[in-house]
Order: structure tokens, then C-alpha cells, then sequence
């Protein structure tokens, strides 16, 4: 089964290496010959695709919560982001646990041009976002950074409290992908509209703030879509989403990429994604970084929409749309990687089946699948 609601029991695919030839029934297929049958009394579906991930902070492994945003990246990001040493170990088990967790394709945000490389040359089928931070002077810095980098990397200005407009222009008139973290925080909307705060507070404290930095005098969803000119791109969260926002966010381009664990993990509640998807808007699903997951051994979306599932009355077959070919399309992968139609694939995942529902039974069940 896959995201368009077709359940077919039995089914069959007709593959050649990554290839799928014909899908349907065994009847359909018929009988063929010099071919190698496998049956499978399971469930079989596409790969998954995690939107939004941070495969260089897997380092660390599940931290415990802090009493706010500002001391977490103080006191768990920024150590991590310092161990340049170390990047490759961090994004080696990361690679391992996106991949244990049943995506093949997935949109990472790295924090260096290593991280990207590393991510990129793995057997993952990503599209690496290289993140970019710049206020003030230092936008002139980050625009360089991102003129300088290999064209086929993606591009992540990192959000509109640590990057000025001058940035995130350039970062639209790329022609790159972008994916850019917005209106995550409240003290995001105090930071970039009203120009204070602690994030402001954090900015000035580890020297990223200078005389230069000018306020985008709005709230961060109204300033990122002005610049954004119509152009396609990934917002991360959305957890502060105004009644206002929902027609402008439909108007545009944009791909949410929630990530309801993480959001759960820094105690945003209410997220408005089913009101989201009823106005139009493509939303997708991510994990954010291993650090704020409560699964040590995995990086999984499938965990997503099972707590969208469990915790948020989630429809079955709408999560799978949101966890497959929404985020696809979120990062400009061809969707069909992730549909059982003829050609190319990106995988299957093999899932128990424990009743008469197997739709149901993928999100009811607390083991993961296995790769076929």
C-alpha cells in the first residue's frame, strides 16, 4: 500500500534492481518465467521521507529538556557544533539511525560544508541544506558562504532571528533549494518584530550583533513570505501559526515541515496542521535532531505519525501522504520514489501485520519495519 489508499491483499510487484516493472495483483502479473519469487505475508510500502533533520547533532544522543530554547543551544548545540573533530562520527550515526528508522530520502539541514559532503556521498538519497547564519555585517560573510558553495547543495538560512533580509534574498534569487527554521519560538515573533528578547540577548552575547542589525519590524511568517518573491521552499515548525497566516501561507510556495516530537520536547502545544492541510498547504513531517527524539536507536518519521496517530486523532492515510510524497515534494525529489507505481524506487519498508486493518495496524504497532 501506499499513499493514494489502494490496500491491495494479495499484491505484487515486479521488480528489476531498483526498478519497479508492473505492480498489481498476481493475477495480473501472471506468470513469468526466469524470475525470483519472494513471498511476503506482511505489510509492504514505500520508503519514508524525513523533511527536516540534523543528521551532525546525533553525536550526543538523547538529551534531557532545559528550562529554555536559549540555554538548550548554549549548553547542548553549541559544544557539539565546536567538535569539528568529530563531525564525521556525529553524521555517521545519524546516516545509521534516518536509515533505521525507514527513510531512504530525506532533507538534512548540516551545519558545515563537511557535514553536508559527508550526508551527500552516503547511500541516502538527500538533498543537503548547508545552514547559513548572518545579522548586521556578518550578512556579506554568509552570502559569500553561500556563493562559494557547490551548486547541487541546498541552502538553509537558519531563521529570521539569526539571519537578516539581505541574506535570505539571496538565498531566494539562488536557484537553490531553500529550507529555513520559522516562527518555531515565541520569542522569535518578540525577536524579529519588536527587536527584543532573549534570542536578541543571545545574538549580542556570543558576538553574532553589531549596530548594523535592523529589525524586520513584522512577524516572522509576514517577513520570510514578503522576500521569499513566490519562490518554492521548506519552513521547519510553524508551531505559531496567527488566523491571518493560513491564507497567506496557502498563497505561497511553502512546505511546512512539522516535527511533532521535537515541537512536544520544547512544550509548544495546539499546532495547526490539520488546518493547514484543509487550506491547501503542503505539509510534510520531520524529527528534528536526535537530541529532542525519545527513540535513542532511530531517527523516524513512522514515529511521527504514530504520535500524530495516538495523541492528535491523525487520519492513517493523510500521515502516510504527509510522510511520503508531501515532504518529496517539500525538497524537490520526484514523488514517485516514494509511490508503488512503474520505475525507479527508493526502497520498501516490511511492517507486521497484526489485524484485519493494515493501514491502522502501522501506527497501533510500536515495532519498526524492516528493509526489504
Amino acid at each position: 500500500m501506499d499513499h493514494r489508499g489502494v490496500i491491495a491483499s494479495p499484491g505484487a510487484l515486479l521488480l528489476e534492481g531498483d526498478c519497479i516493472i508492473q505492480v498489481g495483483t498476481p493475477q495480473e502479473l501472471g506468470s513469468m518465467e526466469n524470475v525470483s519469487l519472494t513471498q511476503i505475508d506482511k505489510i509492504v510500502t514505500p520508503s519514508f521521507v524525513n523533511t527536516h533533520t540534523h543528521l551532525d547533532l546525533s553525536g550526543a544522543g538523547v538529551v534531557a529538556q532545559r528550562d529554555s530554547f536559549v540555554h538548550w543551544v548554549e549548553e547542548v548545540v553549541l559544544p557539539i557544533r565546536r567538535e569539528i573533530d568529530r563531525i564525521e562520527d556525529h553524521v555517521q550515526k545519524g546516516i545509521k539511525l534516518v536509515s533505521a528508522g525507514g527513510s531512504q530520502i530525506i532533507g538534512d539541514i548540516a551545519g558545515s560544508q563537511r557535514a553536508a559532503e559527508l550526508v551527500d556521498n552516503s547511500s541516502l538519497r538527500s538533498v543537503s541544506f548547508v545552514e547559513l547564519f548572518g545579522l548586521g555585517k556578518r550578512q556579506h560573510d554568509a552570502i559569500e558562504q553561500l556563493n562559494a558553495l557547490p551548486p547541487h547543495f541546498g541552502i538553509s538560512p537558519h531563521a529570521p532571528y539569526s539571519c537578516g533580509r539581505l541574506v535570505y534574498e539571496a538565498c531566494f534569487k539562488s536557484g537553490r533549494t531553500v529550507s529555513t527554521h520559522l516562527s518555531e519560538l515565541k520569542e522569535e515573533i518578540e525577536s524579529v518584530r519588536d527587536f527584543q528578547g532573549p534570542l536578541v540577548e543571545h545574538a549580542k552575547r556570543i558576538g553574532s550583533w553589531d549596530e548594523t542589525v535592523e529589525s524586520w519590524n513584522a512577524h516572522p511568517i509576514e517577513a520570510v513570505l514578503d522576500v521569499s518573491g513566490g519562490t518554492p521552499f521548506v519552513a521547519a515548525h510553524l508551531n505559531y501559526v496567527d488566523d491571518g497566516h493560513l491564507a497567506m501561507l496557502a498563497a505561497s510556495n511553502i512546505t511546512v515541515a512539522y516535527c511533532p516530537r521535537a515541537s512536544h520536547y520544547f512544550g509548544h502545544t495546539n499546532h495547526r496542521w490539520k488546518e493547514m492541510l484543509n487550506a491547501g498547504i503542503n505539509v510534510a513531517l520531520g524529527t528534528d535532531s536526535l537530541l529532542c527524539l525519545d527513540t535513542p536507536d532511530r531517527i523516524s518519521v513512522i514515529d511521527e505519525m504514530r504520535y500524530l496517530y495516538m495523541h492528535d486523532d491523525g487520519d492513517p492515510l493523510q500521515l502516510l501522504q504527509m510522510g511520503t510524497v508531501h515532504g518529496a515534494i517539500g525538497i524537490g525529489v520526484e514523488p514517485s520514489l516514494v509511490t508503488l507505481r512503474a520505475g525507479e524506487t527508493a526502497g520498501f519498508l516490511v511492517f507486521d501485520s497484526t489485524g484485519d486493518h493494515p493501514l491502522k495496524d502501522i501506527f497501533t504497532s510500536t515495532t519498526m519495519p524492516t528493509w526489504l
